[in-house]
């Protein structure tokens, strides 16, 4: 192997696919990056037991050239750290030893041992997929931050640390929860899928793909397969597996009737949120609507106490007084795209339904209530 690459072209591929690099791995293989020259470019390729980023570099005789075909898998930090700290210009790779790459730019001339790339995990073509969309950018990255941050932490139940991917007709649909909260968007396709899908995607892998979606007119080609998804956008491919499990049967948490509807200008409402729950013991705010006024209370004994008030572009219904986790809210609230919003009251036990006010299809957040006892004592009700 041997080819001659600008520094800032090299290290632009290895900074995306190091998010995939598992530094603490015990096989060893998967700590390293496996570079591969051919005819057509370079492939910068990390991976880990959940997922695996791909970096395409093409054959371009101003950016890179590749002057003889080759592969190794280099340790990611070493290799990482050197190219970082190379003057700018071009840089010349080459494999002259079997599993030792030699590394020049100007001045500079570095041996770096690497490893067999025969034994790193082999990527998964196309040949495999069962099913192939293509999604806009923009809309794609507002469904998932949207949905992944109702996901789990908490490995008690692994479904629920993933976000369930369902593609039927013409629709694609995402949705996550904990238990307590719960967020689902649902994208339109240009056309019917050929088939449709149900899996579950592991959420950070999704919030990797989230991160690649900067040019918002592109699109990004999906593939899925009967143990994997994948994510074209540009030069990078990212590839995940799927959790096995059945998903919650989301329609069972929706409550079919509320209360009291209420619309918030958004932002006010998250900023308003944001500064009470600064004092809120517990994270345990209170929202009381009435008349025309949004009121938001909190208070830490011996630190202080917030009240917020906000006005009401809308309400029908009686009023209405309830406790919340405020941070889950904002987890919410911090990346609904709209400019107002619609808060659904369905009762004390039962969950808050939100909805942006400019789109009633798309999306849906539900928040279960804090129970609050005499003693200040909390405790949330899982839906």
């Amino acid at each position: 192997m041997r080819l001659e690459i600008t520094k800032d072209s090299l290290i632009d591929a290895i900074q995306h696919v190091l998010k995939a690099v598992s530094t603490n791995n015990p096989i060893a293989i998967l700590t390293g990056i496996h570079i591969e020259a051919t005819t057509k470019g370079l492939i910068v390729t990390a991976s880990n037991s959940s997922m695996k980023i791909q970096y395409t570099i093409a054959q371009d005789d101003r950016c890179m050239k590749v002057q003889r075909a080759g592969g190794i898998v280099v340790p990611a930090r070493y290799f990482h750290e050197v190219i970082r700290k190379l003057d700018a210009g071009a840089i010349t790779i080459e494999q002259l030893e079997p599993f030792i790459l030699t590394i020049v730019s100007g001045h500079s001339r570095i041996r770096l041992s690497g490893m067999d790339p025969a034994e790193f995990p082999v990527t998964t073509t196309s040949s495999t997929s069962l099913l192939k969309l293509s999604v806009n950018n923009a809309t794609l990255k507002t469904s998932i931050k949207q949905v992944a941050a109702a996901a789990s932490t908490s490995e008690t139940r692994p479904v629920l640390t993933g976000i369930h991917l369902v593609c039927q007709n013409e629709w694609l649909s995402l949705a996550a929860t904990d238990g307590i909260r719960l967020a689902s968007f649902s994208i339109p396709m240009d056309r019917q899928a050929d088939l449709d899908a149900d899996i579950i995607i592991p959420s950070r892998n999704l919030m990797e793909v989230a991160r690649l979606l900067d040019e918002e007119t592109a699109r990004t080609e999906i593939e899925i397969g009967h143990h994997y998804i994948c994510f074209r956008v540009g030069q990078v491919q990212l590839q995940s597996v799927l959790l096995e499990g059945v998903y919650p049967l989301i329609k069972n948490f929706i409550p079919t009737s509320y209360l009291t509807e209420i619309v918030v200008d958004t932002s006010l409402f998250l900023r308003a949120v944001e500064r009470a729950t600064v004092f809120a013991s517990e994270s345990v705010i209170r929202i009381a609507a009435a008349a025309n006024q949004l009121d938001l209370l909190s208070r830490t004994a011996e630190i202080g106490e917030v009240h917020e008030a906000i006005p009401l572009q809308q309400i029908s219904g009686d009023p209405f007084e309830i406790a919340v986790n405020g941070k889950f809210l904002i987890d919410l609230l911090r990346f609904m795209d709209s400019g107002y919003l619609r808060l659904r009251f369905t009762g004390q036990r039962s969950p808050i339904m939100i909805h942006p006010a400019d789109d009633w299809s798309s999306a849906l957040f539900l928040i279960t209530p804090v129970r609050t006892t005499g003693q200040g004592v909390t405790t949330n009700e899982r839906a």
